[in-house]
């Protein structure tokens, strides 16, 4: 083996982290394999690390919602936390003088921590997303990352086949074919694992449709619905239709 790409160290604290990547390093370097440190990211996940939809009064330390009477107040940062998020079992009242939070209980969560300081000279950045085997991992755990990078690249694969998929002496179910091998495949690597909501597929569909219209020629005054020329034409299902079938799929393989 010459080299070994795509590595994943998991943890559930900073320190276990540390500990788990030195061991790790030290291990390929028994074995005369280098360990590139500069590119090595970490990123962290949790319910704590979702971004805040919109702001509130009293927002949870841990999820960032706002909270109601069934709360209890971290000692650490005064902020107030929902009892689900809190991970207290049993009365919060006699733990209620001594709390603290996730978010204060490991120092990476801090929105000011930039780097993770592994010890030594080195410092490991720290990201909100990642790419990890083609596909876009974020720290929120949906799937906006992933759809946004490929709708990026499957627009980057169209417009490289263009002089082919607007070429009215090929016909259009080769063409479909074509679109299909080359452009949604692309689109759809990965979609697999995605947590898809409704705007996801919103966007997954809108680029799409713009693709379908470019490829048949189509405009907004001729009045016809892509639909009908998707699926009685190109003869493919809906892009969002296609990725919950691959989901479930995998899902019943797995």
């Amino acid at each position: 083996m010459l080299y070994a790409d795509d590595l994943v160290v998991l943890a559930e604290t900073e320190e276990h982290l540390i500990k788990r990547l030195i061991e790790w390093k030290d291990f390929m370097e028994n074995r005369r394999m280098t360990v590139n440190m500069n590119k090595t990211k970490v990123m962290i996940s949790g319910e704590w690390q979702k971004v805040r939809q919109k702001p509130v009064r009293w927002p949870c330390g841990v999820c960032g919602r706002g909270v109601g009477n069934n709360s209890i107040q971290c000692t650490n940062c005064k902020k107030w936390v929902h009892s689900k998020c809190s991970g207290v079992k049993g009365s919060m009242y006699e733990v209620m003088k001594s709390f603290i939070c996730k978010g204060c209980m490991n120092s990476v969560t801090d929105t000011g921590c930039t780097t993770v300081d592994t010890g030594g000279d080195t410092n490991l950045e720290l990201v909100d997303k990642f790419c990890y085997l083609d596909d876009m991992l974020s720290i929120d755990g949906d799937a906006d990352a992933a759809v946004e990078t490929r709708i990026r690249i499957g627009w980057n694969k169209f417009r490289l086949l263009v002089p082919l998929l607007t070429n009215e002496d090929i016909s259009l179910s080769v063409r479909g074919r074509l679109y299909s091998s080359c452009v949604r495949s692309g689109m759809l690597h990965g979609s697999e694992t995605w947590s898809v909501r409704k705007e996801n597929e919103v966007a997954l569909q809108r680029a799409e449709t713009r693709m379908v219209r470019w490829m048949c020629g189509m405009k907004l005054q001729d009045r016809v619905p892509s639909t009908v020329e998707r699926e009685t034409r190109i003869r493919r299902d809906k892009l969002s239709t296609t990725a919950k079938q691959d989901a479930m799929v995998w899902a019943s393989a797995a």
